[in-house]
């Protein structure tokens, strides 16, 4: 790695013996707010990497309780009230839900050796690939932007 980075940060070395492995799997808190406290993003959930579903759904995540904060520095209000960030966690908790279910059905569909799956994934793919405004509507979906 050193010889492909070169030494601008100086000399490179292990910050532990040996690799290691984590398991790729959703994670969910019970409760995206609690007290005066409101999760975003991976503190929230984490997700399979698949399509890079979790760093979006961060952001939204994110912007969602920026514009709450904003709202709420507008009208004098105290941000962290309890019935504030429970109005977070109920405008995002519809499009959680359907990236996490999207985001599993993705997982399960493309590492499912099962030759029914095999054959839908291929005729799903190939269909995408005939019809652009389908790939470009499913696109803009997995962006948030639908």
């Amino acid at each position: 790695m050193q010889e492909r980075f070169g030494w601008r940060l100086g000399r490179l070395r292990l910050a532990a013996p040996g690799r290691a492995r984590h398991p790729l799997r959703m994670v969910r808190a019970r409760e995206a707010v609690r007290g005066r406290v409101a999760l975003v993003g991976n503190a929230m959930r984490t997700l399979h990497p698949v399509a890079g579903q979790g760093f979006n759904l961060g952001l939204r995540d994110a912007r969602a309780l920026a514009r709450l904060l904003e709202e709420a520095a507008w009208d004098g209000a105290d941000p962290g009230a309890p019935e504030r960030l429970a109005a977070y966690a109920r405008r995002r908790a519809r499009d959680q839900r359907r990236v996490l279910a999207f985001t599993e059905l993705l997982v399960r569909g493309f590492t499912s050796p099962l030759a029914p799956v095999a054959w839908a994934r291929g005729l799903a793919l190939g269909l995408l690939e005939l019809a652009p405004p389908a790939r470009r509507a499913l696109a803009r979906a997995a962006m948030g932007l639908a």
